[in-house]
């Protein structure tokens, strides 16, 4: 009897090949796919900081951390800065940022109590001077001064006692509300604090060096601010960051130019926002605007770098 075979016997072999193949080629498939888009799942995102989150601090002894917005810790500079230009003591510092802390919480005010104005909310009518002078931060705080040093024993009586001598207040208890906070921000401006001001910010929307040189230049006389060559006229298309070359005085000892060093840094991060600086160097440290924190361990270098977004 003849035997009878099965047509498609012969498929049998191809077809089962067949569906063990394409299962395993799709499964690489995915594995690869995988593989490629893991990195992205799992690797972070780069946090881009917005206008509004942006902040600066100062750490006190006790390792508290005080926080300002960028206005305000442009003002505290400020008041640092003509303090340690008219060289007045630490102790003048703190009494007047607590000072304006708690008259203007460290803004500028257009407007408040009767005819009061400004940083330290003074009063033309009272003899602080006109609307327009008392309304200027740099005249605001040197008349504060004025009237500071005025006062008998006011670097050792306590600080919210000197600030009443001065202004005057008819709550002379809440001065001393920013005692800590401004001993930290007054110690880090002037110096007596290494890397101790910081400030977090968003990326920059371009710089303002002409500013910044002319601003530096009369808050940090004793200092010499030099660009980089590839900012002359003849590079003025170059699309790469800008820096500043600032140079400290020569003879310094070691001490003094430490103080030196971190008044002049703290202004620069202070005022980053302002002429948009992105990072700086100073005395083998390093701070950027991303970051807003200060890192590397500190050697003696009697220049800061700036670098400009």
């Amino acid at each position: 009897m003849r035997r009878q075979h099965n047509r498609y016997g012969a498929h049998r072999p191809a077809a089962l090949t067949a569906w063990i193949i394409i299962p395993i080629t799709m499964f690489a498939v995915i594995v690869l796919v995988g593989v490629m888009l893991l990195p992205r799942l799992f690797t972070p995102k780069q946090y881009v900081r917005s206008a509004d989150d942006t902040y600066c601090a100062a750490i006190s002894s006790d390792g508290t951390r005080h926080t300002l917005s960028p206005e305000q810790a442009g003002n505290a500079a400020l008041i640092a800065n003509i303090a340690v230009n008219r060289g007045l003591p630490d102790h003048a510092v703190t009494v007047a940022i607590a000072t304006a802390m708690q008259e203007s919480r460290l803004t500028n005010l257009d407007h408040g109590d009767l005819d009061s104005l400004g940083l330290f909310q003074q009063r033309p009518s009272q003899g602080w001077g006109t609307a327009e002078q008392v309304s200027d931060p740099t005249y605001a705080t040197n008349i504060f001064y004025d009237h500071l040093m005025q006062v008998p024993d006011w670097q050792t009586i306590p600080v919210e006692d000197a600030a009443q001598e001065v202004q005057r207040s008819g709550y002379p208890d809440l001065y001393a509300n920013w005692d800590s906070m401004a001993h930290a921000w007054a110690s880090a401006l002037t110096g007596e604090v290494n890397a101790g001001v910081t400030c977090a910010l968003e990326p920059t929307n371009g710089s303002d060096e002409n500013g910044l040189i002319t601003a530096a230049t009369a808050a940090l006389p004793n200092v010499s601010i030099t660009k980089d060559p590839i900012n002359d006229d003849k590079h003025s298309n170059a699309t790469t960051d800008s820096t500043l070359t600032v140079a400290l005085p020569a003879g310094l000892s070691d001490t003094d130019q430490q103080r030196v060093c971190w008044q002049t840094a703290s202004w620069f991060v202070a005022h980053a926002r302002e002429y948009g600086i992105d990072s700086l160097t100073a005395n083998g440290m390093s701070w950027n605007r991303t970051d807003g924190i200060w890192t590397g361990e500190e050697s003696i270098q009697n220049t800061i770098i700036a670098t400009l977004g």
